[in-house]
C-alpha cells in the first residue's frame, strides 16, 4: 500500500512538473512573438511601437491601422510588471521590448517639453485614416490625457522633475481646482478627484479605469498623498462599494467600458499595493468577477477576470483558460475583443451623456493583437506564481 502511494506522488510530482515546464515554453513561445510583432522601422507606425486597429462602431466600421502610443505604453506596463517572474532569456527579451517601445515616446510628448502625452503623435492628425476627423485637431486639441501619460512615465527612465511635474498638472486640472465636472453622477460632482485630461481649459472627465491607473502611478512612484489622492480613491472606493462597475460600467467608464476591464483595472491596483479601503470589498469582487466569468462568450473577458482572480487569491482549475498553444489562441474569438474604446460623449452632461454614449456612429474602437497575448502572458505568468497549498474559494 504504501509502495503504491509512494508511485503516486511521484506520478503527481512529475506531472506538475510537466505541467510548469510546459508554461514556461509557452511564455517564451509567446515573449518571441510579440517581440517580432513589435515596428522595427519608422512607416506609418513608429519603431518600438505595436500595430494598432481602429474602426467606428457604426457601420460601415471604417477599420483603419492607427498609431495611437497607448497600446505600446500599456503593454511595456504589463512586461515591466512581470520581470520579477521571468528568468534568464525571457526576461531579458521583456526588457528589449520595454527599452524598445520607449523609443517612440518622445513622438507623443508635449509640444512644449512638459512631461504629458498625447494619443496621437504631437505632430501627426488626431484620427489617422478617418473621413473628416482627421482635419479637425484644432477643433478637438490635442488632447494630452493622463492614461497614457502615467503609463508612458512608470515605463521609461523618466527624471524626478518629469514625474512631479506631472503630479503638479493631475492636481492642477483635478475636478474643483479651476472647473467642476458636469458628466459624472451628482452624487460624485463635489469630490476633488483627478481628470482624465491634462489641459487647463478642458473639462473634468472621470473614468474608473484611469483613476486607478493614476492611483498606481502615484503609490509607484512613491509620491506624497495629497487631497487629490484621498478623493480620486475615495470616489473609486465609493464606484466599488455601489457596484457601479456592474451596473453602469459605460457610464462609469467611457474608455474601458466593459465590467470585466474595470474589475482587471481595479485588482490590478489592489494587487500592487495593500489599500485597506478597497480590501474592505474583496469578497464582493471575488463574487462578481466569478459570476462574470461563467457569464461572458469572449476569452479575453475571461483571460483577465481568471488573472483578477489568482491576484484576489482564488486559484481554481475552473477559471483558467484552456489554451496551450499560441495556435489556438489565434484561432479563438480574441480578435472581437475591445479593451479600449473612445466615445466622444464622455464629456455631456445627464441625460445627454447616457445617451450618446451608446450612439455607434461617435465610439471608436482599438485593437491591439500584441496587448491581447500580453494579457494572456500575463495570465500564464500568473499561474506560476501559485502559493503552495492555496485554498480554493
Amino acid at each position: 500500500m504504501l509502495k503504491q502511494i509512494f508511485t503516486i506522488l511521484i506520478l503527481l510530482c512529475l506531472f506538475e512538473a510537466a505541467a510548469a515546464q510546459n508554461k514556461d515554453s509557452l511564455i517564451h513561445v509567446l515573449l518571441k512573438d510579440i517581440q517580432s510583432m513589435q515596428v522595427k522601422e519608422d512607416g506609418f507606425f513608429y519603431k518600438g511601437g505595436f500595430p494598432t486597429y481602429r474602426e467606428c462602431g457604426g457601420a460601415p466600421h471604417n477599420l483603419q491601422p492607427d498609431n495611437t502610443v497607448f497600446y505600446t505604453a500599456i503593454t511595456a506596463f504589463a512586461l515591466r510588471n512581470m520581470l520579477p517572474y521571468l528568468g534568464g532569456e525571457d526576461k531579458a527579451i521583456a526588457e528589449n521590448i520595454i527599452k524598445q517601445a520607449s523609443i517612440s515616446y518622445p513622438l507623443y510628448r508635449n509640444k512644449h517639453g512638459y512631461p504629458y502625452y498625447g494619443f496621437w503623435a504631437t505632430n501627426d492628425p488626431i484620427m489617422p485614416g478617418t473621413y473628416y476627423f482627421k482635419y479637425l485637431k484644432q477643433v478637438f486639441g490635442q488632447g494630452e490625457d493622463a492614461d497614457d501619460t502615467v503609463m508612458i512615465l512608470m515605463t521609461d527612465s523618466s527624471s524626478d522633475k518629469d514625474v512631479a511635474d506631472l503630479k503638479q498638472q493631475l492636481i492642477d486640472v483635478a475636478n474643483l481646482s479651476r472647473q467642476k465636472i458636469i458628466a459624472a453622477y451628482k452624487k460624485y460632482r463635489d469630490i476633488p478627484a483627478y481628470s482624465t485630461y491634462l489641459g487647463s481649459r478642458t473639462v473634468p472627465d472621470f473614468d474608473f479605469g484611469v483613476h486607478c491607473n493614476i492611483l498606481y502611478f502615484v503609490l509607484d512612484k512613491k509620491l506624497p498623498f495629497v487631497k487629490q489622492d484621498s478623493a480620486t480613491l475615495q470616489l473609486v472606493t465609493e464606484m466599488v462599494r455601489n457596484r457601479e462597475y456592474m451596473k453602469a460600467p459605460v457610464y462609469l467608464s467611457p474608455y474601458y467600458v466593459r465590467s470585466s476591464i474595470l474589475i482587471y483595472h481595479v485588482v490590478r491596483l489592489m494587487h500592487a499595493f495593500h489599500l485597506p479601503e478597497l480590501e474592505a470589498y474583496k469578497q464582493q469582487l471575488i463574487d462578481d468577477a466569478k459570476k462574470e466569468f461563467d457569464a461572458c462568450n469572449n476569452v479575453m473577458d475571461k483571460i483577465i477576470l481568471s488573472t483578477s482572480l489568482m491576484r484576489l487569491g482564488v486559484y481554481d482549475e475552473h477559471y483558467v483558460p484552456p489554451f496551450t498553444s499560441l495556435d489556438a489562441f489565434e484561432k479563438s474569438n480574441q480578435q472581437q475583443f475591445i479593451f479600449f474604446q473612445a466615445r466622444a460623449a464622455y464629456s455631456y452632461p445627464s441625460p445627454f451623456k447616457q445617451i450618446f454614449l451608446h450612439w455607434s456612429y461617435i465610439n471608436y474602437y482599438f485593437y491591439c493583437p500584441a496587448y491581447y497575448k500580453t494579457l494572456w502572458l500575463e495570465n500564464l505568468v500568473e499561474q506560476q506564481q501559485k502559493p503552495t497549498g492555496a485554498v480554493q474559494h
